[in-house]
């Protein structure tokens, strides 16, 4: 499987960010990679599936409340979307992968 590098979107924090971009930072924090049908990978030997996509990631993130976002967004679409670093950091990619699966 050929895994491709993920970078963080070019959007800035202080807009709302998609599940899709919430999920291209916490990747590209981590390192991990995207698989050829689309999933979030770790390690490069041994390859781990974290997550079957990026807005998959993005969805657990806020589900498990490792990001947080106004009640309701902006007319504009726009609003800050702050990523609680420090609790997304605590987990292993184990737990994180885990925790998208149960929240999928």
């Amino acid at each position: 499987m050929k895994l491709t590098k993920i970078d963080p979107p070019g959007r800035s924090f202080s807009r709302w960010l998609t599940d899709d971009e919430v999920g291209q930072v916490l990747a590209a924090s981590r390192g991990w990679r995207l698989g050829g049908d689309g999933s979030v990978v770790a390690g490069t030997l041994r390859k781990s599936t974290i997550a079957p996509s990026l807005a998959a990631l993005g969805a657990a993130a806020a589900a498990n409340r490792w990001i947080s976002r106004p009640a309701v967004a902006g007319s504009d679409g726009s609003g800050p979307t702050h990523i609680m670093w420090g609790v997304f950091d605590a987990r292993t990619d184990a737990e994180v992968a885990t925790l998208v699966a149960a929240a999928g």
